[in-house]
């Protein structure tokens, strides 16, 4: 049934009246608009997913990475979004949608491809690349396997109840494995999109200009495809006033070429028949329609800039992170720093003050005995390395340096590339991350602040013993832990490398926090004698930004009784590799 409003009746009164005048006098015409014809489509409109030329489906460093189908940048593969009103109270079981140079009349399809050959053999060249060269394109509808989105995956990928049920993060699968076309309809305008299910789409070429439609007549047809029918035998029951909104999106198989140049409209109906034969406007099928909507191609503004490589990467003795900074210039921060307050990703620094004669030197062994190494216990010490790049595939660290050597080149036995634990009475030196346990799945690699110092059983001595840990209430107080870019230190998203990832707990079997324990040591220790001409790798990652990350560095030695007496040191380097 269709309603019509007492306005619309008087309105159409006078034109009524002069059509029963002249059939008593002629035939009528076959193309005469029926009175359901003159229904609109009320509140049309037409949005593009690009309005780039066909041609134009790169973005603008020239390649595709970032510009897939129906994105901004691609106008080769392009999504429609239809939506409008209907006037008529009518089950719908056909739209049509046809893509013409003009508003109205005779449709030819849009492009600006040119022609070849002569009057009565004109060919019109595909959207092939070599017409992208020459920045010319016809509008083209590309249907090789068009299916309608399901409804799960509607209910998935569509918040129906926003009003615009598509965008960029809910656009189907660029594989068509979730469809390419749905139709949505609701009665008002507060009302969630519901889908309408069981369509089917179909292409094809319907233009005209006075000839047979599809056909070159005087160089006018593109020959190409600017016609979609939906249909469906079942149809969707609409009211007066009804909400409709169709979206063809652009996959890598289903998809519409945009014309290269200039405006173009889209003619808009509605049936009551699932027969496209049926589809002639103004027949007795017609319901709604003979409406159309425009656009206009644009080229893409392409802005340029550069975003210069970053990387900061420093190396000291001291993670401010763990510095008291209440007292400001005077506190352990600003003593260390220079500065007052703590920042979200404060370097590292090389001492407990700005002024420190030896920076970056750390002592290792029994502090009562003049830093000396024993037989009878292994001696650690630590350093930390902070890392922040803009490196797009990640960043490494790696090590350089030799074994603890005495002024004689006698040395210290370096443990190798196969991690080993502390064994005391055997030469050992080595080096491990100290950054949590390597076996948790999904770890952070938080640093660990504990130092293996107890009275009578210091074992393990720091530029930082003055320090008791991680220091986040006044990192609080600096406002630095309510910025979105602060983290507790930790070593994510690098990951340890094999055998430098275990230098969290103890060293000694006679010390776990209480020294009347006697346990296992848990730690294990690596280094690579070689490391000094070819740097060894320490940790890395090759995904992703690498966003203020912290290495703990604990060292340990140990010697037997045949080790020959003397000063021994070592200096080791570390080298940060950004990868982009």
């Amino acid at each position: 049934m269709r309603t019509y409003t007492f306005k619309s009746i008087a309105r159409r009164g006078t034109s009524l009246a002069a059509v029963v005048a002249l059939v008593a006098t002629t035939v009528l015409p076959s193309g005469v608009a029926f009175a359901d014809a003159l229904n609109p489509l009320t509140e049309r409109s037409l949005t593009l997913s690009s309005g780039s030329p066909g041609w134009s489906y790169l973005d603008a460093s020239g390649n595709a990475t970032y510009a897939p189908p129906n994105s901004g940048a691609n106008g080769r593969k392009t999504g429609n979004t239809f939506g409008f009103r209907v006037s008529s109270d009518a089950t719908v079981r056909g739209f049509s949608f046809q893509y013409c140079t003009t508003s109205a009349g005779n449709c030819l399809g849009p492009g600006d491809i040119p022609f070849a050959g002569t009057a009565g053999s004109y060919t019109r060249d595909a959207n092939n690349q070599t017409q992208i060269d020459a920045q010319k394109s016809d509008l083209e509808v590309v249907t090789a396997t068009p299916s309608e989105v399901s409804g799960t995956t509607f209910t998935a990928n569509f918040d129906a109840a926003a009003g615009q049920p598509s965008s960029a993060a809910n656009v189907p699968s660029a594989d068509n494995s979730e469809g390419n076309f749905i139709v949505l309809t609701k009665a008002n305008v507060g009302d969630n999109w519901a889908p309408s299910s069981g369509w089917t789409m179909a292409a094809d070429v319907n233009q005209t200009n006075g000839g047979s439609a599809g056909t070159v007549l005087d160089g006018t047809s593109t020959g190409k495809n600017n016609y979609i029918t939906l249909t469906n035998a079942t149809g969707v029951d609409l009211d007066p006033g009804s909400y409709v909104k169709i979206i063809f999106f652009g996959t890598d198989t289903n998809y519409m070429i945009n014309p290269g140049s200039s405006w173009f409209f889209a003619k808009l109906n509605t049936w009551d028949s699932a027969t496209t034969t049926d589809f002639v406007p103004g027949n007795s099928h017609n319901i709604d329609g003979g409406v159309t909507v425009a656009n206009v191609m644009n080229r893409s503004i392409e802005i340029q800039t550069k975003v210069l490589e970053t990387m900061d990467f420093s190396v000291g003795t001291v993670d401010p992170n763990t510095l008291d900074s209440t007292g400001g210039a005077g506190s352990q921060f600003g003593l260390a720093t220079g500065r007052t307050k703590h920042g979200v990703c404060d370097p590292v620094v090389t001492g407990m003050t700005t002024n420190s004669t030896t920076p970056n030197v750390l002592q290792m062994g029994n502090p009562d005995g003049e830093f000396s190494l024993e037989t009878l216990h292994t001696y650690s010490t630590h350093s930390f390395w902070r890392l922040s790049s803009n490196s797009s595939a990640g960043a490494s660290v790696y090590y350089s340096g030799v074994t603890l050597s005495n002024t004689v080149n006698d040395q210290i036995e370096a443990i190798g590339t196969t991690a080993e634990s502390p064994t005391p009475g055997t030469e050992q030196f080595g080096l491990a991350l100290d950054n949590g346990d390597d076996t948790t799945a999904g770890s952070d690699y938080f640093v660990s602040y504990d130092k293996e110092r107890q009275a009578g059983h210091i074992y393990q001595n720091g530029a930082d013993n003055a320090v008791g840990g991680l220091h986040t209430a006044s990192l609080a107080a600096d406002d630095a832990s309510t910025n979105g870019s602060w983290h507790d230190p930790r070593l994510a998203p690098l990951l340890p490398a094999t055998g430098y990832g275990n230098g969290t707990g103890i060293v000694n079997t006679d010390f776990d926090g209480d020294p009347d324990d006697d346990n296992v040591t848990d730690t294990e220790f690596a280094f690579d004698p070689d490391s000094t001409l070819v740097p060894a790798l320490l940790a890395s990652e090759s995904d992703q930004v690498v966003d203020c990350v912290t290495g703990k560095v604990r060292y340990i030695a140990n010697i037997a009784a045949t080790t020959p007496a003397g000063i021994y040191t070592t200096k080791i380097n570390y080298i940060a590799a950004p990868q982009y």
